[in-house]
């Protein structure tokens, strides 16, 4: 066993990217030193010369800190520690490093770096002679040494510790009556281990090309934590692991929660577990019984025509370029427009680059925003997005392609740089790559500053770390959101009409509004417009052209903002029509409604890719499938092609089989729950078809596969259905079977292994005379449901509907006018 040289507790002050508040400011950091070594020599002829100095090390270690060293994260400063440690009197044989910086989270008592290093782990060699080294001409009990410095250290030879120490949260713990009334204390640390990779360690490059760092994972377990609440520390404990685990993809964490109020007479009583990836990577037990599911609640249908041209993103275009070479990078990049038809500019530019860019494929937008102009404010308001790029292209080639790219839209690269403009692509990150030259900055230069491409670029990746800043692209936006006083004026849209149908097009024709529930101040009323002889409301009365467009004429005078056209009854038991049928009906109507010079957004209610296809040739502007693309296997090619809106809505089944599907013991008997995994499922197969994420449009499905009390459930809860979280439904029973780590209590947040997330989506609910209303209010007849429906929009627009599909739209109108001015 090797002899130690210690320092404890060396306090130095060295600036490391940023402090707890996001400043570049001096910060103490507290260092615990242990250097392995011999003393015998120095013992025997009672001589420093013969063990390793620690004044000396003391020294180095406080130079290093007062250095201009340039170091951004702890986990580098602690690796140069060691280094510095360990080469005192060329003695030292291996150094266990722990360095904490008390001011590096606010509500954390320090966050830490705990490290393990030999000198071969640090210089390459066991001495500084490689010849020696290479003829292993040392001693035997040299050897000896060095083996013993390597089994000390223990598991930290091979994994690198992250602390966060003592994160003091309030939150409601107990299952005693009082406890459930009054929040407490809880002191929560964390161990997260990292294993040593075969080409660096933790701090290697000061690089952290992990997921994540010790804020993000503050920062995720503080809001799980004091959003939850746990009846025992035990649940809260694997909770918090989960939640490290499965949001911020830490490998493996310790986690130790203490409840210093649990005992009066000690100081606390405390729970203490290791998780890994593994304890969490089971699938939750719903999934595979869900997908198979909504697999055979589809009823097939007759082959359809294969669309030509290529969707403008989509994840399987990219699979063979990733599999085929490693030197694919990822390369994210901003677009913006103002000058001309802005919508259609972004959409042409995202087709170049998924079909220009040599060696390079689309792979994920962002939502879509409505910006102020920035720097030169005297100008039209910018459509801004962001996009990932998979790539081969080195930096300064891909630059010189997206420069001509924006030639090749009109660009006028003479007049002033951040003037109007037609296109403006930027770079914003290369993987993590730090460049700066007279051509081309990486991370973009000015991206500190600027909320539009911030947050679009967060849409897609808010762990993107900016090493110059030392902060990740989600610090970035956060900092710039609270803190900066910047203001407000970059606001999420969703398009509702992509061209001008009637006029020349070089005015611009797309109508984009704000659907966000945070911004939006007026909802937006889609009226229906049935062209069928069989619909449950009002079936045969609009089934001429004639009838079918003054109706419509009716519906704009009306107040309504979208007209939406069904040629197929999807009422309960409806049977299907057929394609030809269907376009019979409609696309008449939607080419008469353009020939009179209606602008209006028109929107196609069918789930048969070609009715779909005939309707947008004719002037539709949106689809609205009811079974979000799953009944027609082409629908999701059409609509990424075409590039226009697409309402996906929740269904089982189809209209004949849908009231049968109604039963969601899968999810615990919670409604919401089902419909959030299973409309997660669908919006994940049109993001991998390439359909754009501002192009989508989420429909609860009130009334399909739904029975009255899951109606109204959905109403009460409709704002979970786009939260990031969600809980477990009020008296919901918890299936003992699926136990373990990855079942949740009533008292958390549900583990639901969503497809993907469903946040910032823009919701639409069509509730309008169903059956449910019925039901309730005793009125058979569909006509005398107005003031039924009233309530189920004013609880819509109070859960954050963007949009209510309605057929009394002057009256509803009304009701959402009231409701806009009390609810947003």
């Amino acid at each position: 066993m090797a002899d130690k040289i210690i320092l404890r507790d060396l306090q130095v002050r060295t600036i490391l990217g940023n402090d707890s508040w996001e400043r570049k400011k001096l910060q103490p950091v507290v260092i615990t030193a242990e250097i392995h070594t011999s003393i015998a020599m120095a013992g025997k002829e009672d001589k420093l010369t013969g063990s390793v100095h620690y004044g000396l090390a003391c020294k180095r270690v406080m130079k290093l800190a007062e250095s201009n060293h340039g170091i951004l994260s702890l986990e580098a400063f602690t690796e140069e520690v060691a280094r510095a440690c360990i080469d005192v009197n060329g003695c030292g044989l291996a150094v266990y490093v722990y360095a904490r910086n008390p001011r590096a989270l606010l509500q954390a008592e320090y966050a830490g770096v705990e490290i393990y290093r030999t000198r071969k782990d640090l210089f390459g060699s066991w001495t500084n002679d490689s010849t020696e080294e290479e003829n292993m001409q040392e001693a035997g009990s040299a050897i000896a040494a060095r083996a013993a410095a390597v089994d000390a250290g223990g598991v930290l030879s091979s994994e690198d510790n992250l602390v966060i120490k003592h994160l003091s949260l309030s939150t409601i713990i107990g299952i005693n009556l009082w406890e459930r009334h009054y929040k407490q204390v809880l002191n929560i640390s964390l161990t997260i281990h990292t294993a040593r990779s075969i080409e660096g360690t933790v701090g290697a490059h000061d690089k952290t090309s992990r997921p994540w760092t010790y804020r993000k994972v503050a920062d995720e377990v503080t809001e799980m934590v004091e959003k939850t609440s746990y009846r025992t520390v035990e649940a809260l404990a694997i909770a918090i692991a989960r939640t490290a685990i499965k949001q911020c993809k830490v490998p493996k964490l310790t986690v130790r929660v203490e409840k210093p109020s649990a005992v009066v007479f000690a100081a606390c009583s405390a729970v203490e577990i290791t998780r890994s990836v593994d304890d969490f990577s089971a699938s939750s037990a719903l999934t595979s019984g869900v997908a198979s599911l909504n697999l055979s609640a589809v009823a097939s249908v007759a082959p359809t025509p294969q669309y030509s041209g290529s969707p403008v993103t989509g994840s399987s275009v990219v699979a063979a370029i990733n599999d085929a070479d490693a030197d694919t990078h990822s390369a994210y990049i901003a677009l913006g427009s103002n000058v001309g038809d802005r919508l259609a500019n972004l959409h042409e530019a995202l087709v170049h680059l998924n079909t220009d860019l040599p060696q390079s494929r689309l792979v994920d937008t962002s939502f879509l925003y409505e910006t102020a102009p920035m720097y030169v404010t005297d100008q039209p308001l910018f459509l801004n997005a962001a996009c990932k790029v998979q790539t081969k292209l080195e930096p300064l080639v891909l630059l010189e392609e997206l420069k001509r790219i924006e030639a090749k839209m009109g660009r006028d690269f003479t007049a002033s740089r951040n003037g109007p403009r037609p296109i403006d692509l930027d770079i914003l990150f290369y993987d993590e790559l730090t460049m700066e030259t007279e051509k081309l900055t990486i991370p973009h230069a000015l991206l500190h500053e600027r909320r539009f491409q911030l947050g679009p670029l967060c849409d897609i990746n808010t762990d993107l770390m900016h090493h110059r800043l030392g902060r990740t692209s989600g610090a970035l936006n956060r900092h710039l959101t609270t803190h900066s006083g910047a203001p407000n004026d970059i606001v999420r849209v969703t398009p509702l009409k992509t061209r001008n149908h009637t006029q020349s097009s070089d005015v611009e024709g797309s109508v984009v509004k704000t659907l966000s529930p945070d911004t939006q101040k007026k909802t937006v009323a889609m009226g229906i417009l049935n062209c069928t002889p069989d619909s449950f409301s009002d079936g045969g009365q609009h089934n001429s052209v004639d009838r079918a467009v003054e109706h419509a004429q009716e519906l704009l005078c009306s107040g309504a903002d979208i007209i939406d056209i069904g040629g197929q009854s999807t009422r309960p038991g409806a049977t299907q029509v057929g394609v030809e049928a269907e376009i019979e009906r409609i696309v008449p109507v939607i080419k008469r409604i353009r020939e009179l010079g209606i602008e209006v957004p028109i929107s196609v209610d069918t789930f048969y890719a070609d009715v779909a296809a005939a309707a947008l040739d004719a002037g539709a502007d949106i689809i609205n499938d009811v079974t979000g693309g799953h009944f027609d296997s082409q629908m999701l090619a059409l609509v990424a092609q075409r590039q226009c809106p697409f309402i996906i809505m929740h269904m089982r089944g189809d209209p004949s089989t849908m009231t049968t599907m109604n039963d969601y013991s899968e999810y615990d008997g919670d409604v919401i729950r089902g419909t959030r995994f299973e409309l997660a499922q669908r919006v994940r197969a049109a993001l991998d078809a390439g359909i754009l994420r501002w192009n989508i449009i989420l429909d609860p499905g009130i009334g399909f596969a739904k029975e009255g009390v899951q109606n109204f459930e959905v109403l009460r809860r409709l704002s979970e259905l786009t939260a990031r979280h969600i809980r477990a439904a009020p008296g919901a029973a918890i299936h003992p079977s699926t136990g373990g780590d990855n079942q949740e209590s009533e008292e958390g947040l549900i583990d639901e292994n969503l497809a993907t997330e469903l946040v910032n989506y823009p919701v639409l609910v069509g509730s309008s005379r169903k059956r449910f209303i019925g039901h309730a209010t005793g009125r058979n007849d569909a006509k005398d449901r107005v003031w039924g429906t009233a309530a189920t929009v004013t609880a819509a627009i109070q859960g954050g509907a963007g949009i209510v599909r309605v057929h009394d739209v002057a009256e509803m109108v009304d009701v959402a006018r009231v409701s806009d001015h009390i609810y947003r």
